[in-house]
């Protein structure tokens, strides 16, 4: 799958679970979330780009800010919580949501609840521990730490595993669960635990519709699993129960699990929020620096750049061409995996042809009195838009492995000012929040790309010699009544839903038909 440096700002939950915990991976190597949660998070994009009548507040992590809190994680001690019992469980919340607590009992280890003031005891560290998994399903290998998948899956699907630090005592673990067909109390390596399947996953896509808690209290941690589609609830079991926690008790950090503190997760709960607005609309002079096809330009002067993480400073871009099609037979479907190529084949008929986009409207719901739903929906024609893009090594030095990136940008001008283009209304009266497309339809960002480098083979040009030249292709499928409003952001942040200081700078380049 493509990586991107997507700075997506969503809800502090989605980002502080999903990314990178290394630090030199939030720097150098930051990999695509989930599809599922991928989506999660560009819904969470629009419903602020769409005005709609009620709005919850939002709250921003930046990349600093995470950065920050894993250095703290990594370098401050923390207290723990002797002789005192607790227990895992959950409550029901609304229809649709359930509340994991982990509530303090009496110290005689009754059902009886004592006051849980989850107020730490002084001078007992909290160590740091380890991560054994001694159970994976035949099939499944590590990814990336604590993140596992099916070899002929990878990064689609599987489980990914979050530990929290309870820095401020077991018994403040307070987990809110929305979109939740149904719990279930466990016992996991002999610790409580709380199995959750959600909503999701029915439709045959991979969908992480799994999660499972688990307290190990007497290291003072606890698990959050995500569990996808694809692994059964069985295996998903096996695979918690076969989770470690070894004490670190030498002063070694090294393959330490970077677990969250629980008082900076839950600090934003306890301070004002402020409303994040995402800038969707910018004067038209913001966008000066657009490009036409067949024109040359680079990143050298583009003062937005941060620790150069556009990365092109000495490489000079230019889209040479922009070709649609009603088939697909310009893609090298060898460079594609199978998964992406089962996908594709569902877009086209036995002649090659592609098949009409779907588009659902959705009346979306909070996931605890309401669940989303699907308002009204039409079918309309879709292109394919295949992109050449040229990028040269106007330096002396030999470059090594160069992160590119494309995604599409769909722009309308209105009155002197240019707007991200939201969607066509619906063709019925219901009501709805946000127009959906299923399918490939649905990627902005490029699903599709002929060069492949790095070290997971992805979207890395392997090395550009001074002087040299590197061709890659991107494509996308496109509704047909969208090509007009298409811009491409070869910005390697690969924002696809608002304007950002960074891509303006860059300049997005006009591919509109």
């Amino acid at each position: 799958m493509p990586v991107s440096r997507f700075k997506v700002q969503a809800e502090m939950e989605i980002e502080m679970r999903q990314e990178e915990m290394k630090l030199e991976d939030l720097k150098q190597n930051f990999p695509e979330m989930p599809s599922e949660l991928r989506m999660l998070v560009e819904r969470k994009v629009q419903e602020q780009i769409r005005i709609v009548p009620t709005k919850r507040r939002r709250r921003h992590m930046t990349r600093k800010t995470i950065a920050a809190a894993i250095a703290a994680v990594m370098l401050l001690g923390t207290t723990a919580f002797a002789g005192i019992a607790y227990k895992m469980h959950s409550e029901p919340v609304g229809k649709y949501a359930a509340e994991i607590k982990i509530e303090e009992m009496n110290q005689v280890g009754t059902e009886e609840n004592s006051s849980a003031t989850g107020q730490p005891q002084e001078g007992i560290d909290i160590e740091n521990v380890r991560m054994e998994v001694s159970y994976l399903p035949e099939g499944m290998v590590e990814t990336e730490d604590g993140k596992y998948s099916y070899a002929n899956a990878l990064y689609k699907g599987g489980v990914s595993i979050t530990f929290y630090k309870m820095d401020t005592g077991d018994a403040q673990f307070d987990m809110l669960t929305t979109n939740v067909r149904e719990t279930e109390e466990i016992k996991v390596g002999g610790y409580d635990g709380i199995y959750c399947e959600l909503y999701g996953g029915d439709g045959g896509d991979i969908s992480f519709n799994q999660r499972i808690y688990v307290a190990y209290t007497d290291v003072h941690y606890v698990m959050e699993m995500y569990a996808a589609s694809d692994v059964t609830k069985e295996d998903a079991l096996k695979i918690a129960e076969g989770v470690h926690l070894q004490p670190v008790s030498d002063g070694n950090t090294q393959d330490i699990v970077h677990a969250y503190n629980w008082s900076e997760y839950v600090k934003p709960r306890n301070e004002e929020t402020v409303e994040w607005n995402p800038l969707v609309t910018v004067p038209k002079s913001a966008m000066k620096n657009t490009h036409a096809v067949g024109e040359a330009f680079t990143a050298a002067n583009v003062e937005s750049q941060e620790d150069d993480w556009l990365g092109l400073g000495s490489v000079e871009i230019k889209v040479t061409d922009v070709q649609v099609s009603d088939k697909i037979n310009l893609l090298d479907l060898s460079v594609m995996d199978a998964d992406d190529r089962a996908e594709l084949q569902k877009e086209v008929n036995q002649a090659g042809e592609l098949l009409p986009a779907k588009i659902n409207y959705m009346k979306y719901g909070n996931g605890i009195d309401t669940l989303d739903e699907v308002a009204d929906s039409r079918e309309v024609p879709q292109k394919l838009v295949y992109v050449t893009v040229e990028y040269t090594n106007i330096g002396t030095e030999k470059l090594d492995e160069i992160l590119f990136y494309g995604s599409l940008m769909k722009i309308v001008e209105e009155n002197g000012q240019m707007k991200m283009y939201t969607g066509a209304a619906s063709d019925g009266s219901a009501a709805w929040d946000d127009a959906v497309y299923a399918g490939s339809a649905s990627n902005r960002e490029m699903w599709y790309y002929d060069v492949h480098g790095g070290e997971r083979g992805n979207n890395y040009i392997t090395d550009l010699k001074a002087g040299e030249t590197a061709t890659v292709h991107m494509a996308w499928l496109v509704p047909e009544e969208e090509l007009g409003y298409l811009y491409l952001n070869l910005d390697t942040f690969g924002g696809s839903y608002e304007f950002s200081e960074s891509s303006l700078d860059l300049g997005y380049v006009d591919i509109r038909q």
